[in-house]
């Protein structure tokens, strides 16, 4: 399963896919009215903030990179595996959709055996990841990811969603 980012997605993935929190009102207060269980975080900034405000994920992407000239943020909590897969930019290979698939397989089966988040580290680049994993995720999770320079994006997976991330894959789909 191979899925490539069209031009056309390319503009309309600039647009949040849920409700975007901008930086100067991220507050646990505000965070906390949108966020529910489980948690996917999304990109390495998106990870150390929401751990550094105490959040701790079911699931971790990143690929420690950002943008240019920045130093990369440490995530705070240590990890119960970690799984390293390769993507390039610009899509979403089998290796990461089946990470995603795996992880959110084992987040629901041993949740209360866990002792920390399954972090995916991606060698290339983690951003189409937010697609793979609203689109395998139960109902009623919530995914976050950055809006680079403007805010997080909070991501609550219900059918709307999952119905429109299905069209985008289908339209991605190689």
């Amino acid at each position: 399963m191979l899925y490539i980012l069209t031009d056309h997605l390319r503009v309309v993935l600039k647009t949040p896919l849920g409700e975007l929190v901008p930086n100067e009102e991220r507050t646990i207060s505000r965070l906390n009215a949108l966020i529910t269980d489980p948690l996917v975080l999304v990109g390495d900034v998106t990870a150390s903030v929401m751990t550094g405000m105490g959040y701790v994920p079911d699931i971790i992407l990143v690929d420690n990179h950002t943008k240019r000239g920045k130093e990369i943020p440490t995530i705070i909590g240590k990890p119960s595996k970690v799984v390293k897969v390769k993507n390039e930019a610009g899509m979403i290979g089998g290796e990461l959709f089946e990470a995603i698939e795996n992880a959110v397989e084992t987040m629901i089966v041993e949740d209360e055996e866990r002792k920390g988040p399954i972090l995916i580290e991606v060698d290339g680049e983690e951003d189409l990841s937010t697609l793979a994993a609203i689109d395998l995720l139960p109902i009623g999770a919530t995914v976050v990811y950055g809006q680079p320079d403007t805010g997080l994006v909070i991501v609550r997976v219900d059918r709307d969603i999952k119905r429109k991330v299905k069209e985008m894959l289908r339209q991605m789909e190689v």
